[in-house]
């Protein structure tokens, strides 16, 4: 293709976005939602397996959390784009203030499980509509970085939020660890009312299925949507075959290459060009189904440790070009139905990651680890035949 996305501007730096009233707030109440998220998190693990003394207590609050998302995205995805978008953000961060008062107060298996899929249905909601109202209100070269630092910020979060959760959770009891992801909840919606107040009317509801059609019937979107579900299907492989493959000293440095990699990968491109360029974004995507192959290789010769780790880091690295398939969501779908559009893709990430894993995870165990990163690989490299630049007709903006 001519791809007339070619001639994107470069994004600014990042100190542009703290210099924007819609992004510097967008981003610092992500980056504090992350941290609490990622604390309270660890706190109902904890206090789901210290009271059930089984792991099945943990795994019952991760699986809880996928069907009220799922249902937010799909059923109830028509909603997101009713109310006005400041409106919509602040009301998510009290719901989540409230849900996560629950545990708070009955610290026991059970509530703790219903808040972690209450929990889900916010996030779901929250992610949606924040790339909603970044679509509208921030200039569409300081949205790759506005998306690449928030990818940052989950991944800081993700790991510096569940050490110190787990350590408030020893240290002090689940109900601190809590109280601060309550209170995180309560800053976030105190910054999210600052924003300017956009438009205030109410929208038309769609259909629930308007955020498929409006996929399916865009070439661009719907090439870069079957890329980012390919991508979606090894998403969690590397943590989850690191245990198995890591020598003991090795293994938590192994289990956090990927979330490393995929650290560094994002806060560098967010500031790049081509990374707003679907040509950028499918070569990246080629990037990620080489470093698979290459694990399996590493896997298949039983290579050292540091060798996978390394691998690891590749195939988180390769896994951010996902903020520029975000920014051109952003860029190319309908601004009045953005929140649809998000919230769709975020319903299929979240079937077919799940189904993944559980199909690769199924491979590693029936044939050998080496197969499941090879099948990988191969099927995002399929994708990526299948979007290549050259069969996707011009990206107009």
């Amino acid at each position: 293709m001519t791809d007339a996305d070619e001639r994107l501007a470069p994004p600014p730096g990042y100190r542009a976005l703290f210099r924007h009233p819609v992004a510097s707030r967008l981003v610092t109440a992500r980056g504090i939602s992350e941290l609490g998220d990622f604390v309270g998190l660890a706190a109902l693990l904890l206090l789901a397996y210290d009271q059930t003394h089984s792991v099945l207590g943990p795994a019952a609050v991760y699986a809880a959390r996928t069907l009220p998302a799922l249902l937010v995205a799909t059923v109830f995805s028509g909603w997101l784009d009713v109310p006005a978008r400041r409106t919509m953000l602040v009301w998510l961060s009290l719901a989540g203030a409230v849900v996560i008062a629950i545990p708070t107060v009955v610290p026991q298996p059970l509530p703790a499980i219903v808040a972690a899929g209450l929990l889900g249905a916010v996030r779901a909601a929250y992610a949606s509509v924040n790339v909603a109202i970044a679509a509208e209100a921030v200039d569409t070269p300081l949205r790759l970085p506005l998306f690449g630092l928030s990818a940052f910020a989950n991944q800081v979060g993700q790991v510096t939020g569940l050490l110190a959760g787990a350590s408030v959770t020893v240290a002090l009891g689940a109900r601190v660890a809590l109280l601060i992801d309550l209170v995180s909840f309560l800053i976030a919606a105190v910054v999210l009312a600052g924003l300017p107040a956009g438009r205030g009317e109410r929208r038309a509801r769609p259909p629930a299925n308007a955020g498929v059609r409006t996929i399916v019937g865009h070439p661009v979107l719907r090439g870069v949507a079957v890329l980012t579900l390919a991508t979606m299907i090894s998403g969690a492989l590397p943590e989850t075959l690191a245990p198995e493959l890591a020598r003991d000293g090795w293994r938590p440095v192994v289990l956090a290459a990927s979330a490393l990699g995929g650290a560094v990968f994002v806060l560098m491109a967010g500031r790049r060009a081509w990374l707003a360029r679907v040509t950028g974004q499918v070569a990246a995507a080629a990037g990620l189904g080489v470093a698979l192959l290459l694990a399996a290789a590493l896997v298949g010769l039983n290579a050292p440790s540091w060798a996978l780790a390394g691998a690891n880091a590749l195939i988180g690295a390769g896994g951010g070009w996902l903020i520029g398939a975000q920014a051109t969501f952003a860029r190319l779908a309908p601004r009045e139905r953005m929140g649809q559009v998000e919230a769709t893709i975020v319903a299929a990430n979240i079937v077919v990651a799940g189904c993944g894993i559980f199909l690769l995870g199924s491979t590693a165990q029936l044939f050998s680890p080496a197969a499941a990163y090879l099948v990988a690989g191969v099927v995002l490299l399929a994708a990526v035949l299948l979007t290549r630049p050259d069969r996707l007709p011009e990206a107009t903006s």
